[in-house]
């Protein structure tokens, strides 16, 4: 994840057939970064009065994350073909650990997956349908994941058809059940440098094992100041 590149709205004039849509929205939403240049992003991990300060420091292809004013620190190494969750401790940086991977942050009901998206980087995305959310007409594209941590064994994703805007996110468990353990809604965006769109405030529903919400957490951001104010 990183969370800007995932939650930005894509204008995209190119035309692919269906077969392709798929590679190619997913890659929008993965390239968004690069169009955004250098920036920092700040604003909170919100549960009820609780709140968690969140910083994402926007570098290229390195997107840091600081948690409560640097206390703790990760950041998502981009690569042509993959990404890399990395932790950083003491100056030193060192491959995330897998039992922490899909731990709560500061009890809340967000995970460093969550925070990094890290789904969106999975292989082949497959579109399951077409569906309309808050009245916007979207591709519902369908993932799995490839590797052994994490919780979500696969994840649906609803990309708007006219803008390319990423409107929710929906992880499920191991099957055969494939229940949904949680889902994310982007309910404000806002314009930042460049002209692009990202996530204002994102709602993330946790779900108990009889489909009922037991938690809800919200990423609330500032609209980035310019250099200098």
């Amino acid at each position: 994840m990183q969370v800007i590149v995932a939650l930005a709205i894509i204008f995209s004039l190119s035309l692919v057939s269906y077969g392709q849509s798929a590679e190619e929205i997913m890659g929008s939403v993965r390239q968004v970064a690069a169009l955004q240049g250098e920036q920092d992003l700040k604003g909170v991990i919100r549960k009820g009065s609780v709140k968690t300060p969140l910083t994402l420091f926007l570098r290229g292809k390195d997107i840091q994350f600081a948690l409560d004013g640097g206390a703790e620190r990760f950041h998502l190494r981009l690569n042509d073909d993959n990404q890399q969750l990395r932790e950083l401790s003491g100056g030193k940086s060192s491959p995330f650990p897998a039992n922490k991977i899909s731990a709560p942050i500061a009890e809340t009901d967000v995970s460093y997956e969550d925070l990094a998206l890290k789904f969106l980087y999975w292989p082949n995305p497959r579109i399951i349908k077409e569906e309309k959310v808050e009245g916007q007409l979207c591709w519902r594209l369908h993932v799995v994941n490839p590797e052994k941590t994490g919780r979500y064994r696969e994840v649906s994703v609803w990309v708007t058809k006219k803008q390319r805007a990423l409107m929710r996110v929906v992880g499920y468990g191991p099957r055969p059940e494939t229940v949904a353990i949680k889902q994310f809604e982007i309910t404000k965006v806002m314009k930042v440098k460049g002209g692009a769109y990202t996530v204002k405030t994102m709602k993330v529903s946790r779900f108990n094992k009889d489909r009922r919400v037991s938690g809800i957490t919200y990423l609330e951001f500032e609209k980035p100041k310019p250099k200098g104010r």
